[in-house]
């Protein structure tokens, strides 16, 4: 008799290793590729592992892609919280610079003087976080400043 709550159990335990792990690592897609994002310069300070990065619609349904392509530091980051739980990440859409302006990553603020500015490999980035193409192995970090 006890080997039946052992058989209803190892199911339940399966389905819920799958959901971590499926949630963890969505499917690639042919744009997509894999780097690793900082997030820096306020209270909150997060380094995560690989992510998984692509061309996608994003906050509020912009299309996010560099050259209608590629995974910009944007998608990394967008796509870093959703895999990773950074805390959440808001951004407002700039329709003079037709891109977006990222205005807080894990409650801290961009005000003042103050603002979220990305480097990819240490460099700054000189265009909008969409229209910056990063590749496999980038390191893309946030940082506020």
């Amino acid at each position: 008799m006890p080997s039946a709550p052992l058989r209803k159990a190892a199911p339940a335990a399966a389905a819920l290793a799958c959901a971590l792990t499926c949630a963890a690592a969505p499917p690639a897609t042919p744009n997509d590729v894999r780097v690793r994002v900082g997030v820096t310069g306020g209270p909150y300070t997060a380094s995560v592992g690989l992510v998984i990065t692509g061309p996608r619609t994003l906050l509020g349904g912009f299309y996010c892609a560099a050259d209608g392509l590629s995974p910009t530091p944007l998608t990394a980051l967008v796509d870093a919280d959703e895999q990773y739980g950074l805390g959440g990440v808001k951004a407002r859409w700039d329709t003079k610079a037709q891109d977006f302006v990222v205005t807080e990553i894990h409650g801290d603020v961009a005000e003042g003087k103050k603002k979220w500015n990305a480097y990819v490999n240490e460099e700054k980035i000189k265009k909008g976080p969409c229209h910056t193409a990063i590749k496999g192995g980038d390191k893309i970090r946030w940082t506020l400043e």
